[in-house]
C-alpha cells in the first residue's frame, strides 16, 4: 500500500476469515458434542444471516433436544445507553451537573466518560470485563487501542463490582490482566 500514514498506527492487526472446502454454510451438530451445534463457514451473507440461521438453530435442530421455557421475569427491552458526545453543550452541561463523572473522560480517543462506563457496569446485563465495557461504550476501540484508558476501565470496574483489581478479568474467568501488586 503506498503512503499508509505509518506514524498515525498504534496497532496494527492481520486476520483471516476460515471458510470450508463446502460452497454452503456448515450448520450441524457437532459429532463429539451433543447438543453443540457447529454454525462455521459463513462468509458475505453472515451479518444478513444471522437471524435466520438462529431461528434455524432454534427451532429446527434443538427443538425437540432441549426445553425452552419463556421467563415471565425476564427483561426484553433496554434504554439506549446515554452517549455523552451525541448531546448538545446545553445538555452536556446539564449530565455533568447531575453527576460530575460525566464530566471525566476514561478514553480521550472515543470521548468516552466515567460515568458511561459506571453506567455500562451497572445496566442490565451490565459489563463484568474490560472487553465487556469496550463492546458496550467503546473506550479502547480509538487510536491508542486501549493504552490509555484501559488502566482506567480496569480501576474503575473494580471499584464498581467491589472487587480487587487483581479480579478484573479482560474477557473472560482465565484472562486475568493483573497477577500481583508491583509496589
Amino acid at each position: 500500500m503506498k503512503n499508509a500514514p505509518l506514524n498515525r498506527s498504534i496497532r496494527n492487526f492481520a486476520g483471516l476469515r476460515p471458510s470450508s472446502s463446502s460452497s454452503d454454510f456448515i450448520i450441524e451438530e457437532a459429532k463429539d458434542a451433543k447438543n453443540f451445534i457447529n454454525i462455521a463457514s459463513i462468509e458475505s451473507p453472515g451479518l444478513a444471516s444471522a437471524p435466520g440461521i438462529a431461528e434455524y438453530v432454534i427451532h429446527d435442530l434443538l427443538k425437540d433436544k432441549l426445553s425452552f421455557e419463556e421467563n415471565p421475569d425476564a427483561v426484553m427491552t433496554r434504554q439506549r445507553p446515554l452517549v455523552m458526545a451525541e448531546l448538545t453543550p446545553e445538555e452536556r452541561a446539564q449530565k455533568i451537573k447531575e453527576n460530575p463523572q460525566y464530566g471525566r473522560i476514561i478514553c480521550r480517543c472515543e470521548q468516552i466518560s466515567e460515568g458511561e462506563i459506571v453506567d455500562c457496569i451497572h445496566a442490565v446485563c451490565g459489563a463484568r470485563s474490560v472487553k465487556g465495557v469496550k463492546k458496550r461504550v467503546r473506550p479502547g476501540m480509538g487510536r491508542c487501542q486501549g493504552g490509555f484508558c484501559e488502566p482506567r476501565v480496569l480501576t474503575i470496574l473494580a471499584r464498581e463490582l467491589k472487587e480487587s483489581p487483581l479480579d478484573v478479568v479482560l474477557d473472560s474467568e482465565k484472562s486475568k490482566i493483573l497477577t500481583k501488586e508491583n509496589r
